[in-house]
C-alpha cells in the first residue's frame, strides 16, 4: 500500500479518501485529490483512481448518482471521458 497521505489508501471496505470527499459533497476536495494526479497517459493515476472500485463494486462516480451529488457525479465522468479521449 502507498504512504498514508496517499489518495489510493483505502479503508476497510476499499473506500479511498476520493469517496470521502464524494460523500461529504465536497468538490473542492474532489478536485485537489484528481488534479493531484497525473492523468493523461496510458494507465495514468487520475483514470486509475476515478475507475477504482470498493468492495461493494461502487466506484466514486457510483457513489455520487446514488447521493445526488450531480456536479461532481459530472465532474469525474467528464475527467474520465476527457482521458479516455485522450489515452
Amino acid at each position: 500500500m502507498n504512504n498514508d497521505n496517499s489518495p489510493f489508501k483505502e479503508d476497510d471496505i476499499g473506500r479511498t479518501p476520493l469517496f470521502y470527499a464524494v460523500a461529504l459533497n465536497d468538490s473542492s476536495e474532489v478536485e485537489r485529490i484528481i488534479y493531484s494526479l497525473s492523468g493523461t497517459s496510458l494507465g495514468g493515476q487520475r483514470s486509475a483512481l476515478i475507475r477504482h472500485k470498493d468492495q461493494t463494486g461502487m466506484t466514486a462516480i457510483d457513489l455520487a448518482a446514488k447521493l445526488g451529488n450531480e456536479e461532481i457525479r459530472s465532474l469525474l465522468s467528464n475527467e474520465l471521458g476527457r482521458m479516455d479521449f485522450f489515452e
